[in-house]
């Protein structure tokens, strides 16, 4: 018998909880430390449901840590590296993603684990690395484009690409303020000169 919608819409309800409590779990207990039954009292649901959406451990810590890149791809992605004015573009890519980046603490966490344990999580890190080296290309050649015209300075575009991003992730692992607060704003014109901009 096949399910109603209200049955449908409950079970994405305890699937996205599932996946929420999950997030908190791994981030502040690590892989080893969560366990199947910690989720699944966290998440108020019996231990057996949480193996109704995931198969076991590994495949909970693995849609949690991939899952998100979907959703924040739409976004992440969302700037144009041909842009005819690349410093306006640039400013632009710079603030969406600090307000992405902004909200983004349990999940970065995860990312740290994979990346730093990566011999344990291969595919996790592969998948993660083919994402980060996507973003990579796109922001060199926004960099690039502003060197053409002559509106930023000189430098390895893919070097830059790959400090900014570091500088994105570095900055929300060491900042224990609230979500999007003025603080964070405070920031872009500093990572805009990263880039190198030439003011005229």
């Amino acid at each position: 018998m096949p399910l109603s919608e209200e049955q449908k819409l409950n079970m994405k309800k305890r699937r996205e909880s599932i996946l929420e409590v999950a997030t908190g779990l791994f981030a502040t207990e690590g892989y080893e430390g969560t366990t199947i039954k910690k989720v699944s009292e966290a998440a108020n649901i019996s231990y057996g449901s949480v193996f109704t959406y995931f198969k076991d451990k590994e495949e909970l810590f693995r849609t949690v840590v991939l899952e998100p890149l979907n959703e924040f791809s739409d976004v992440l992605f969302d700037f144009n590296p041909d842009a005819e004015d690349p410093t306006k573009e640039l400013e632009k890519m710079i603030k969406t993603h600090i307000h992405i980046f902004s909200g983004m603490n349990s999940y970065l966490t995860l990312v740290i684990q994979v990346v730093g344990q990566h011999n344990k999580f291969p595919e996790i890190f592969s998948e993660l690395n083919q994402f980060h080296d996507k973003l990579l290309d796109k922001v060199s050649r926004l960099v690039e484009n502003g060197q053409d015209k002559g509106l930023f300075i000189q430098q390895p575009p893919f070097t830059v690409a790959a400090l900014y991003t570091s500088l994105l992730i570095g900055v929300r692992l060491n900042t224990t303020d609230a979500r999007l607060s003025a603080i964070w704003d405070s920031y872009i014109s500093s990572i805009m000169n990263l880039f190198g901009p030439i003011y005229k």
